[in-house]
């Protein structure tokens, strides 16, 4: 087997130190994260009066831009109607039953060392 290559403590530590400096990365939020943030202010607004349209080009002239479907989807999830509806189920098809195979046949297919086994009653 080869041997492992081994990595000074020095070297880890100055990773480390590397790794905990470097900036944050996660500067926004998803739409669906701002309409959560914003759900408060949201339900005060169409308590107003305003509209969910209303409110999302409102929010696009303030430079927070969240389609209205998104707020009503996140924000009014028990009032959001479904897009669609569910398909009826179809009947299954009914199979056709097989006639059961005659014993003769049946005899010629079953090899000569098969032995069937024995019900529990009778040993």
């Amino acid at each position: 087997m080869g041997k492992f290559k081994r990595i000074p403590v020095k070297d880890i530590n100055a990773m480390r130190k590397v790794l905990d400096d470097l900036p944050d990365r996660n500067l926004g939020k998803t739409r669906e994260e701002a309409a959560q943030l914003l759900n408060a202010n949201i339900l005060k607004a169409i308590e107003k009066g305003y509209s969910v349209k209303e409110v999302a080009e409102i929010m696009a002239q303030g430079n927070v831009v969240i389609p209205a479907p998104v707020i009503r989807a996140t924000v009014l999830p028990g009032r959001a109607t479904p897009q669609k509806r569910e398909p009826k189920p179809r009947p299954e098809p009914v199979k056709p039953v097989a006639p059961p195979p005659s014993t003769a046949r049946a005899q010629e297919e079953t090899p000569a060392y098969y032995t069937p086994d024995m019900p529990d009653t009778e040993l």
